[in-house]
């Protein structure tokens, strides 16, 4: 159950959204299992990644118990290295930032931080047939950034569940038709769902023809022809009340609960399917005046799979595995015998970082696009760090704070909140329950504004930079400062849990709401702020937000670094909401 809606509620949009999230993160925080998707996978190192703007994928991948991740066959790229290209790419194509706020890469577990178990289901469905079409296969170079979306008159127009699939646009125009086929009437009409004036062609970061594959297909929906369907070649013709709900829910779980009723129940529906009726009776008759009751199959699932496998368990995926990768060979037909992927070269002649800055030009940089996140950055000197982590605690009005078990102790030998050191046992629930946490962090990129976290000793299991509100992050200065997202990948183990941070989240959804950042260096103090302006730090020349009488959005970051030996060279982030 989530959270129940505040008492006095009103119809305000930022305490709705407010509600809403409060609602969802209890959800999230009792959930067993987890599942997901990823953006790319990583054939070298066994590696996912995931990219988002909200927050509640990291969350979903960081506490559940189990984590089962349904991937297409098609997101692997090759090395670690090319994450470099892909990371960078994708935002920028996709809603112009630098950086998405939130990148999440594991390898497989990790023990006592993030999942238990992890299932990984490598997804087919029409994929290995579409990379047998030699037009049609660019399509399964799409990194679904929505750049043709944006363009696009037609879906500008008609709206995303026009197209019938969870693949709108342009791109779902091409990809829905070949992974489906073309036999329904609404995936033999996407298609036509374009004007072909090829300005999604002109904006594709992975240069997918579109306009070609769009033709090549309506060729297919008009004259048929031979095409490849389940990893065989053949030929197909041209195309043509509360009450009632809970008592429902009742008597669906007595029946998971009698795996025999329930199949017996199904075969019953199954063999009498031609006489079920085609509208509901009673109040139903309402819901399926405008919808259709689907049709029942000839015959259960469990009595399919007897029937078709024999009843043979399939524990360790080897057959699965073995059908996929023969089917991605009959459709590379194509592709000389001999060649191996290490014989095709990779051209990687685009700049791994942009500009020739010096050390001190690489922390202006990130100082300059955290401060673009809405941060406040203070540049401050190693000695004042104890007494600066005391006075941020205090003004947060902190009572607990959380420790990882390589945080330097003497960071918070001048603080006074209670000190609650992780431990594996603890659950989301008592995290929630501590005020702040302050940690380290792995590296900085200065030219996406971005904080990476490698769950390290100084910065302790994902989940307590996840759950608590409060936030402080120490960077050292510049030895864990980069210029470049490919500078960092050379410095990251893709065998550690990684966390990318880059700014707010956009929709400041389940997980932190506020901002993020940090930058420093002795001897600056420096300080930026965006947004309302109504009260002032002491001694600063700027102001900041006034602190919101509610936990709610509050827009607010804080930073510092400074140079010199030891751990006292550091940034402090801070993730702030509300009246933090």
């Amino acid at each position: 159950m989530g959270a129940g809606a505040p008492e006095g509620l009103t119809d305000t949009p930022a305490e709705l959204a407010e509600a809403a999230r409060l609602h969802l993160r209890e959800k999230f925080l009792r959930a067993k299992v987890g599942i997901s998707g990823a953006n790319f996978m990583v054939a070298e190192t066994g590696t996912l990644v995931v990219v988002e703007s909200e927050g509640n994928g990291r969350m979903c991948l960081t506490l559940p118990e189990t984590l089962i991740s349904v991937v297409g066959i098609e997101k692997t790229v090759p090395t670690w290295r090319d994450l470099e290209v892909y990371l960078q790419l994708l935002p920028r194509s996709s809603t112009a930032e630098r950086m998405n706020p939130y990148t999440t890469m594991w390898t497989g577990t990790t023990d006592g931080d993030g999942p238990r178990e992890f299932h990984l289901v490598l997804l087919d469905n029409g994929r290995t047939d579409t990379l047998a079409d030699e037009v049609g296969r660019q399509a399964l170079r799409c990194i679904r950034c929505s750049a043709c979306l944006n363009v696009c008159p037609v879906y500008e127009r008609a709206g995303g569940h026009a197209y019938g699939s969870v693949y709108p646009g342009p791109i779902g125009a091409i990809l829905s038709p070949q992974l489906r086929g073309t036999g329904s009437e609404v995936d033999a009409s996407l298609p036509y769902a374009s004007s072909l004036l090829g300005a999604c062609y002109e904006v594709c970061p992975v240069a997918i023809d579109i306009p070609e594959v769009l033709v090549h297909l309506r060729e297919r929906v008009v004259e048929g022809g031979t095409v490849t369907r389940n990893g065989a070649r053949v030929t197909i013709r041209p195309a043509k009340g509360h009450a009632a709900a809970r008592s429902a829910m009742r008597a669906a779980r007595w029946a998971l609960d009698h795996p025999g009723a329930l199949r017996a129940g199904q075969r019953l529906a199954s063999r009498t399917r031609r006489i079920h009726p085609k509208r509901l009776p009673g109040p139903g008759r309402a819901w399926s005046d405008t919808r259709a009751l689907p049709e029942l199959p000839a015959e259960p699932f469990r009595d399919w799979w007897q029937r078709t496998r024999g009843g043979a368990r399939c524990n360790s995926g080897s057959g699965s595995r073995e059908r996929v990768l023969a089917r991605v060979r009959r459709a590379l037909a194509d592709v000389p015998a001999g060649e191996r992927p290490e014989d095709v070269r990779v051209e990687r002649g685009y700049l791994r970082v942009h500009g020739d800055r010096s050390t001190e030009e690489t922390v202006e940089l990130l100082a300059e696009n955290l401060a673009d996140y809405r941060a406040v950055v203070h540049r401050t000197d190693p000695a004042g760090l104890e007494d600066l982590l005391m006075r941020l605690l205090a003004e947060r009005g902190s009572q607990s704070v959380l420790v990882p078990p390589g945080l330097p102790p003497h960071w918070l030998a001048a603080a006074d909140p209670v000190r609650v050191h992780d431990r594996e046992a603890s659950t989301t629930h008592q995290l929630d329950a501590v005020d702040s946490v302050v940690t380290g962090c792995a590296v900085a990129i200065a030219e996406t504004g971005t904080i990476v976290l490698d769950g390290g000793p100084d910065q302790g299991r994902r989940r307590i930079t996840l759950v608590p509100d409060h936030h402080i992050c120490v960077v050292r200065v510049p030895d864990q400062v980069v210029g470049s997202v490919p500078q960092a990948l050379e410095r990251l183990d893709p065998r550690r849990p990684l966390t990318w941070i880059s700014g707010p989240s956009a929709t400041a959804t389940s997980s932190w709401t506020g901002s993020r950042a940090c930058t420093a260096r002795a001897p600056w103090r420096w300080f930026w702020s965006r947004g309302r302006t109504t009260d002032r730090i002491p001694g600063s020349p700027l102001a900041l937000p006034a602190p919101s009488p509610r936990r709610g959005p509050d827009l607010r970051t804080r930073m510092w670094l400074w140079p010199g030996g030891g751990p006292a060279r550091n940034v402090t982030r801070h993730d702030l909401r509300g009246d933090g």
